[in-house]
């Protein structure tokens, strides 16, 4: 927060490291260089005299030329100043007023084929790995979740394996996992050194610490490469596949919306269509060739 006081009152500072703090960490970084960002375009603004204008010529302006970011900045400011109008500090959300960036879906093109994943797992030299990439797929988990699976993640009960995951807000959430997975895993956790499922270790003097989000980026990148696929996947890829060929596969959608930990089913609605099998087209005639007639 230090380049925050550097430019902000000490009023200012307390809304935004309140705010940031109830964040995830992953979140917290991208949301406080946003913020920097946008302050330092207006030197001298401050929450409270933050306009509308000030926002949306900003999103405008400054640079941005994806879609896709323009829309995280909008949802970082909208954030903030939504949450210093409910504590009272501001008397109205200048966000509020700023109209909605419509982005392209772009899921379907981020799903692997099977044969795809299994050239990722079958050339996979590591362990460690190897069961980082079959974890994502059988599970549909996000990179930060499965960064922080311990061995106490797993419990052996009457129905199975269970795999307590603790997602978005700190919310825990149970997956039962298949029994070929869950044999897998208890295999390779056995003789860890860590209580860490995915660790790392820069030399023998140190402790083992949890594999980093962007480590796990660069093994499913790595990975691809490797099998020699022609996309350059994120661990994200894993997670639209699992989804995909699940319900493809005949998941009721309730059990991919619990798996992956959406709140809304509305949400995990968007991988039921994501390859259709069928439209319109297929239950009509073909028009007649006049050039036959």
């Amino acid at each position: 927060m230090n380049e925050l006081i550097l430019t902000r009152n000490i009023e200012d500072v307390a809304i935004l490291g309140s705010w940031l703090f109830q964040k995830g960490k992953k979140t917290q970084r991208y949301y406080r260089r946003i913020v920097q960002v946008f302050f330092g375009y207006y030197p001298g603004l401050t929450l409270k005299t933050t306009e509308v204008t000030h926002l949306a010529l900003f999103l405008k302006t400054y640079g941005i030329t994806a879609d896709s970011t323009r829309n995280t900045y909008k949802n970082a400011l909208s954030s903030l100043f939504s949450f210093a109008t409910k504590t009272g500090y501001i008397p109205r959300n200048p966000a509020l007023a700023l109209e909605s960036i419509k982005t392209p879906d772009q899921i379907y093109s981020k799903v692997l084929s099977k044969a795809q994943v299994e050239q990722m797992i079958f050339k996979e030299k590591s362990l460690r790995n190897k069961m980082i990439l079959k974890i994502l797929y059988f599970t549909g988990l996000r990179v930060e979740e499965i960064s922080q699976l311990r061995k106490t993640s797993f419990q052996s009960t009457e129905n199975g394996v269970i795999m307590m995951v603790e997602g978005k807000g700190r919310k825990v959430r149970s997956l039962h996992l298949p029994a070929h997975l869950s044999s897998e895993i208890f295999q390779y956790a056995e003789n860890l050194p860590s209580e860490y499922l995915f660790t790392t270790q820069k030399n023998c003097f140190e402790a083992y610490q949890p594999l980093s989000t962007s480590q796990i980026f660069r093994i499913v990148k790595r990975a691809a490469k490797t099998a020699k696929l022609s996309v350059a996947p994120s661990p994200h890829w894993l997670r639209h596949t699992s989804a995909t060929h699940a319900i493809e596969a005949g998941a009721p959608i309730h059990v991919v919306q619990r798996s992956l930990g959406h709140e809304s089913i509305s949400t995990t609605g968007k991988y039921l269509d994501l390859r259709p099998k069928e439209s319109v087209g297929d239950y009509l005639k073909p028009l007649a060739d006049l050039e036959d007639l």
